[in-house]
């Protein structure tokens, strides 16, 4: 069933011009996909209740070090459908289903409605609101009398920020006979950094740990900001800025010894490094039997060692990626 609906998702996004990644397969994120400045970050569930806080975070973390929007798609919360061209949310990520998808970036319909504690709600423009009743010389309490709540309620509308039901709503619209709900901008970039997840990813033994911590230790200390990532395809997200070109760069770092598991987890970092405009890189505990595996390039850990800093690491991932073609 997640099969099929992570298929519709993905024809979806590609009719709408993303650009979409293979699908990855780990726990957070299932999907990565861009378009024009749009990065999204795709979580398919059947049930959007099967979210966790944990692996939300890890999904938001991944987002905010990749400037990505998070996003959950789903058919179900509980034993009930998801309402077409209504926005939901869990732990913070807009949750919706493939109808208000397919609505949002082909049909271009966006959404006015969203799910709350209570029911469903909506945004009202409080600004219109002043200038409509004024211009009926209605006062606030004529507006709370025709509404049944309160004149502080009425003022809070008016003050904007405050959100109300559907019913209020369209009665107010008819009062002052002006369209007043706002439509929804859901998509956003995480503009905070999430906290990572207490909880480390299960399979993950005591020594691949000790492994990322000192992989990633080295790259903080050749001028690297690190982004560590729990559940990702990627084991951190390596930021710097090039001095030398005067850009900056963002690594999908992944790390590990040198198995044929390795070979496919590089190739998704290959996928979701084309969707993301970023570099990847595996940087890999003992001997690589290649330098590159699509645009994924494998780094021996001794290799890393004799890096001195981020123009050097760039230069090295560049000429492998170069010296492979040319062979």
């Amino acid at each position: 069933m997640k099969n099929d609906l992570i298929a519709r998702v993905t024809e979806i996004l590609k009719e709408a011009g993303f650009i979409v990644s293979s699908r990855c397969k780990a726990k957070s994120f299932d999907l990565a996909a861009r378009r024009g400045d749009l990065i999204l970050l795709v979580k398919v569930l059947y049930n959007i209740d099967g979210l966790s806080d944990e692996i939300a975070r890890s999904i938001k973390r991944a987002a905010f070090s990749l400037l990505a929007s998070p996003l959950v798609v789903g058919e179900r919360k509980g034993s009930f459908f998801l309402e077409d061209d209504v926005i939901y949310h869990r732990h913070g990520i807009p949750a919706i289903n493939v109808n208000t998808l397919y609505d949002y970036f082909i049909a271009g319909v966006r959404p006015y409605v969203y799910s709350a504690t209570g029911g469903l709600y909506v945004n009202i423009n409080g600004e219109l609101m002043r200038m409509a009743r004024e211009k009926k010389e209605l006062s606030l309490g004529d507006i709370a009398s025709r509404l049944g709540v309160s004149r502080r309620s009425v003022s809070k509308y008016e003050e904007g920020g405050v959100s109300t039901t559907i019913n209020i709503a369209l009665k107010l619209e008819e009062i002052l006979d002006t369209v007043l709900i706002e439509p929804l901008e859901f998509l956003a970039n995480e503009r905070e950094e999430p906290l990572p997840p207490e909880v480390t990813e299960a399979g993950i033994d005591d020594a691949t740990s000790d492994l990322e911590r000192y992989i990633l230790g080295m790259m903080e200390e050749i001028g690297f900001e690190i982004f560590t990532t729990t559940h990702a395809p990627f084991n951190a997200v390596s930021l710097s800025q090039l001095r030398s070109r005067n850009e900056s760069i963002r690594i999908l770092t992944g790390i590990s010894k040198y198995t044929q598991q390795v070979i496919k987890r590089a190739r998704i970092l290959s996928s979701l490094s084309t969707v993301t405009n970023t570099h990847s890189v595996f940087v890999v505990n003992g001997n690589v039997k290649r330098v590159q595996v699509d645009h994924t390039v494998l780094m021996e850990k001794e290799e890393l060692k004799r890096i001195r800093d981020p123009e050097e690491f760039t230069c090295v991932i560049r000429e492998k990626m170069s010296n492979d073609r040319d062979g």
